[in-house]
This record gives C-alpha cells, structure tokens and sequence, in this order.
C-alpha cells in the first residue's frame, strides 16, 4: 500500500509515543516521550512555528516513519534561512524507504534541514541523501563535585576509579575571577529583555536569531528545570545565558553576547559557569559549541573537550555554502534535554 505523508494531531499522542518508544528501544526513565514532554514539543503553541510539528508516513493507517521540527532562522549576513532540525526521526524496518520518504517531504517545508549527530547508520545514510557536513558541534564539560559524581554513577567499571582521581585534580583549579563590573540576574520570563538588540548578532558566525518568545518557550519545558539569566556590565545589558538540569548534569545550552571579542566571550561564560556550579547538587557542568571563541572560553574556564557531533545540512539552494561558520549550541536541537539514565555523565 502506498506511503501517505501526514501531520500526527494531538488526539494520535499516545500512538505516537508508542512507536517512538519502540523505534528508539526507550526505558521508562527516559524523559524525551514522557506525555508532558512530547505535548511540549509537538502539539504545545510554538511562537516560531504554527504548522504541525509531529509529521509522519502511515501505511494502513499505521505509522511507519516520523519526523519532528525544531525550528531554527538562521540569521546569514545577507538574509534568514528557515530551517528545520529533524528530531526522533524514525522509520520501521518493515516499511522500506518509508524514513526516506518522509525526509523528502519534509525537505519542502523550508529552506534547508539540519541534523546534529545520530547514530552510524543515519550519518552513513545522510549524505547519500543529498545532506553534506557543515561542522561540528563539540560538546565540554566540567567536574565540580567529583566526589558526588562518582557515588552516583550507576555503572562503575575498572575506569570509574581513575576518572574519578582525574577528575578530583582538574576540580582543583578554580573557575576564572568574576570580570569586574559584570553581573548576572535570574529571570523567569525573557520578554522585554533581548528582543531587537545587537545580543547574538554578529557578522563572523551564522547564527540562529533568539527570540524573548522562544527563550521562553524554552523555558518552560517539562524535561527538565530550565532557568534564565541576563548578564549587564555597567549596568548596560551585554548577553544572556541558558541553563537546564538534567538530574545532576548542569548543561548550559545557550549563550550569546554582544560582542564577538574574546574578552567578552570569556567573561560571560566564566560567569555562566560558575553560575552553573552554585546548586550543591550539580556534579557536572557540560556546554557545547560549533565557533573558535566559545571554544576558547570554555578551555579558559577550564573545561575539557568530551565530544564531538557532526554537523550536516540539506542545503540544495546552496544558502550556506558562501557564508560564515554556524554558531550551534545546545539550544538548538533536543540535545538540551536529552537524557541517558545509565550513562548520566560526559566526564
């Protein structure tokens, strides 16, 4: 019977989740398809994006394949590119090129497509699909309470032992000096704040514009406890932070300043950082970064390089191919909120 591409409504939710859950081998304890967390990111209002979010392929009325949007405008310095970054993108194995079929239709539904990473077979698969690497997002963490962090780690091995002395050590180091005159503030609602400033915008990266509506709508996502920080010097507002804790790895999945110099991008993340470490119950900090300064401040605030993802596009009107690096973090994709119960740590 023939494939029909259709959007998944609210009333298929439990259908949905059930072929995720299965599709991905999925415990009870990952937060992803939990019902709150899949209303959330598919059938909950999205200020960027008012057209369905959960697309599928059904045969006989069955699901077969699925694809969900995690918008993204990519800010280029000649004009914004729609994109689309292609999570729980899933396909039965008995439905042949049902996967294929819905990335196909889903390619027509904005400029280009996006995927951070996924296992072997999708980054063997992504470039005889037309997609083609665009970068890397590498993900760095730090260790604040190694002590805690090794009494909680659900599988120990012979290793566990020698990360957790290594990790003792690197704890030692102190995080860089608070930048003078710099402050962070606490918000619960970004409205107000950043909206048609200079904060993110910046002629060396392409980078996703932000939004006070969609930091928001990260905000109050049901996976994990999201908090909001503004960062002033001078009393003059120069960024913003994101943070999410997911059990007791802090991740702080969005950063953006005014300013491309490397001071300034050192202080804010410092400031991040330690902001990141003050509940006594995080044990580590991870951040991610795809431009050479935000890497360079995460080495200077004493992270450590843990991970590396690849980057790929499916770019067919050549939108990126002329312009400057992407700037991707951790905000712009489910990798902010995904969780590994048995494997809750980086470092």
């Amino acid at each position: 019977m023939a494939f029909e591409f259709v959007p998944i409504q609210a009333s298929e939710q439990r259908d949905l989740t059930q072929f995720l859950v299965n599709s991905f081998r999925a415990g009870p304890t990952v937060n992803s398809f939990r019902p709150e967390v899949i209303h959330w990111k598919y059938f909950a209002d999205h200020p960027e994006w008012t057209s369905p979010r959960s697309l599928a392929v059904k045969q006989e009325g069955q699901i077969v394949a699925h694809g969900g949007v995690w918008p993204i405008i990519l800010v280029t310095p000649k004009t914004e590119v729609k994109a689309i970054h292609l999570i729980d993108w899933a396909a039965s194995r008995s439905a042949v090129g049902a996967g294929v079929h819905l990335l196909r239709k889903v390619a027509g539904l904005a400029d280009m497509l996006l995927t951070i990473g996924g296992s072997q077979d999708t980054r063997n698969l992504l470039p005889k699909l037309g997609y083609k690497r665009c970068g890397e997002l590498r993900r760095y963490a730090r260790v604040v309470r190694p002590w805690l962090q090794f009494r909680t780690t659900p599988e120990k091995n012979w290793k566990t032992p020698i990360k957790f002395l290594r990790n003792s050590v690197r704890a030692l180091t102190g995080f860089p000096s608070t930048p003078k005159g710099w402050h962070v503030s606490k918000v619960t609602n970004f409205a107000g704040s950043i909206d048609g400033g200079a904060i993110g915008r910046t002629t060396s990266s392409t980078s996703p514009r932000r939004t006070a509506a969609g930091l928001n709508y990260l905000l109050s996502c049901p996976a994990a406890c999201f908090s909001g920080f503004l960062v002033s010097q001078a009393q003059q507002l120069r960024g913003y932070f994101l943070l999410t804790q997911v059990g007791r790895q802090v991740r702080i999945v969005d950063i953006q300043t005014d300013s491309d110099d490397r001071e300034s991008w050192q202080a804010i993340c410092a400031l991040a950082a330690r902001s990141a470490a003050e509940d006594p119950e995080t044990c580590e900090i991870v951040a991610a970064s795809s431009i050479a300064a935000t890497e360079e401040a995460w080495l200077q605030a004493g992270f450590v390089h843990r991970r590396t993802d690849q980057i790929f596009s499916y770019d067919p009107q050549n939108l990126l191919s002329s312009g400057p690096p992407l700037n991707l973090n951790l905000a712009d994709g489910d990798l902010s909120i995904l969780n590994e119960p048995t494997s809750p740590y980086l470092s």
